[in-house]
């Protein structure tokens, strides 16, 4: 928590144990709705129960929305139905069908039969879509104007109907099919003649997406041309709602998240104040399997316990080659996902950037082999060893350029998620070869290095 908040959070706090509830709430009044929550949130649950069924439903919608889907879902288990339903029709359709989406199907069901009726149809609306997707993020309240409309049509309309919609920086244009046909702004809007058509002053070059359209690459769309609010339509081209930034920035939040979380083998998001339950469930699959990728690794040692017991100094020097060989693997998979991630990288240029990564990876492996090389001679006194130990952390950073960048390529060519248990793989990689090459070399040198 921010100091400040801290701070407030304490203040609540002792208000509460004097039993002023009121002046927590007027405090709470006062800011913006994001500390709201977040002071909120850090209260005990019976705290919470209290300034919820005390707080008015406009306040109290606004610092719930503010809230992360877990946290909203924690408090809906604390209010009545009622006093949920009242609170969720002041929020954003595509944020009900959100935390509706999180709840079970009995409770969402229950909350929905208590809402208005057509709050509760356009949450579901929403929700027969994928929620991953730009249906899923979308909101259904906007303002299009008809393209034979005139400019001030178009503003009195706007006028009338703007207090309902979610941002006019852009006003989309359709036809009398409610297909999208273009874009103004609202600046070009105000400016125009009082008489003059809308089709006469809008731009016709939209940039819109397709309902199905995976959330990241909405993202990747709305960054790459700057846009505050982005149309969604189907596959007629019928307008079916906007996506706004506010959005896409929790899609940009989330999907780091979750690249992160994959990179690390978790496959589902995990928090510090997770149950320990819950961590070792997400942690266990990934973290056998990397048992299961270290024995392989010892597999490869033991075959060359011979070269060991003629030179026990090699042991020294093992972790050292695994360990620069799994580093640049990681930085490698971290700069190849990410550019995945962005739509930087097209499957064309997969074997270029594949390449290009293991000519970075000799070359680093050349420079710090050097290095490791020279302390190893100046250690032992026998050039030999910090030829072989030069030659084996050159070989195994290649190899780690080719699989730090190669797997997440393939990943993404079978369709799957770069990210998912890539780093347990690299090192796996960049373990066993680094063994097999340092141990592989020093057995063909052995007369040389004892």
């Amino acid at each position: 928590m921010q100091e400040r908040n801290k701070i407030l959070l304490l203040a609540a706090e002792n208000l509460l144990k004097k039993d002023e509830l009121q002046k927590v709430i007027a405090l709470l009044d006062k800011l913006h709705p994001a500390d709201a929550a977040e002071i909120v949130t850090n209260m005990p649950d019976d705290e919470q129960k209290r300034i919820f069924e005390s707080w008015d439903i406009p306040s109290a919608a606004e610092a719930f929305q503010e809230m992360d889907e877990d946290e909203q879902a924690d408090i809906v288990d604390l209010l009545n139905t009622p006093l949920v339903s009242d609170i969720l029709e002041e929020m954003s359709p595509d944020d009900v069908a959100d935390l509706l989406g999180e709840l079970s199907k009995d409770d969402a069901n229950r909350i929905l039969a208590s809402m208005n009726r057509e709050e509760a149809a356009e949450a579901l609306k929403l929700m027969q879509h994928k929620e991953d997707t730009a249906g899923g993020i979308m909101t259904p309240e906007f303002v299009a104007l008809r393209k034979d409309l005139t400019a001030q049509e178009s503003i009195e309309l706007l006028r009338e109907k703007a207090p309902a919609a979610e941002t006019i920086y852009y006003v989309f244009i359709v036809n009398k099919d409610n297909q999208l046909v273009g874009v103004i702004s609202l600046r070009d809007l105000i400016i125009s003649k009082a008489n003059q058509r809308v089709e006469e002053i809008m731009n016709p070059n939209v940039i819109y997406v397709d309902v199905d359209t995976d959330q990241e690459e909405v993202a990747n769309i709305m960054s790459r041309y700057d846009l505050l609010a982005m149309p969604v339509v189907d596959h007629e081209y019928h307008l079916l709602g906007i996506i706004t930034i506010d959005d896409v920035v929790d899609v940009i939040e989330e999907e780091a998240s979750e690249d992160i979380y994959r990179l690390g083998g978790v496959t589902r998001e995990e928090k510090l104040d997770s149950p320990a339950v819950e961590s070792i469930k997400n942690r266990l699959p990934w973290m056998t399997f990397n048992l299961l990728t270290a024995f392989f690794a010892a597999s490869v040692v033991l075959a060359f316990q011979g070269t060991i017991g003629k030179l026990v100094v090699l042991s020294a020097f093992m972790p050292i080659v695994a360990g620069m060989g799994g580093n640049m693997g990681t930085q490698t998979l971290t700069v190849t996902t990410r550019g995945i991630a962005l739509g930087q990288l097209e499957f064309k240029e997969g074997m270029r950037v594949i390449a290009r990564q293991v000519g970075i990876g000799m070359v680093i492996g050349a420079t710090t082999g050097i290095l490791a090389g020279l302390v190893a001679y100046f250690a032992r006194g026998n050039p030999y060893l910090g030829l072989v130990l030069f030659m084996a952390m050159t070989i195994n950073m290649a190899i780690a350029g080719l699989a730090g960048a190669g797997i997440p390529i393939i990943l993404r060519i079978l369709r799957q998620d770069p990210a998912l248990g890539s780093g347990v793989i690299v090192t796996t990689f960049t373990d066993v070869f680094g063994f097999l090459t340092f141990l592989g070399l020093a057995t063909l040198m052995i007369k040389l290095l004892i």
